[in-house]
């Protein structure tokens, strides 16, 4: 016994044996130049800053202890 059902004689397969020919792509764009001016990196700055201030108020809990 087959496990293939049997198929009328004039019947076409629901799947297409070939792929149709596709069109050719288009050529991509020219990457774009970046720019001459950079931005500071705003959040890369602030950080510095609150490890600067961080460390210099740890250096002056160490320097200056509080008197009670």
């Amino acid at each position: 016994m087959s496990h293939e059902p049997p198929v009328p004689p004039g019947n076409q397969s629901p799947y297409p044996i070939k792929e149709p020919p596709h069109p050719p792509a288009p050529p991509p764009p020219p990457p774009v130049t970046a720019t001459a001016r950079r931005r500071l990196p705003i959040g890369r700055i602030a950080g510095a800053a609150a490890g600067a201030g961080a460390l210099a108020f740890g250096i002056a809990a160490l320097l200056f202890p509080r008197r009670r």
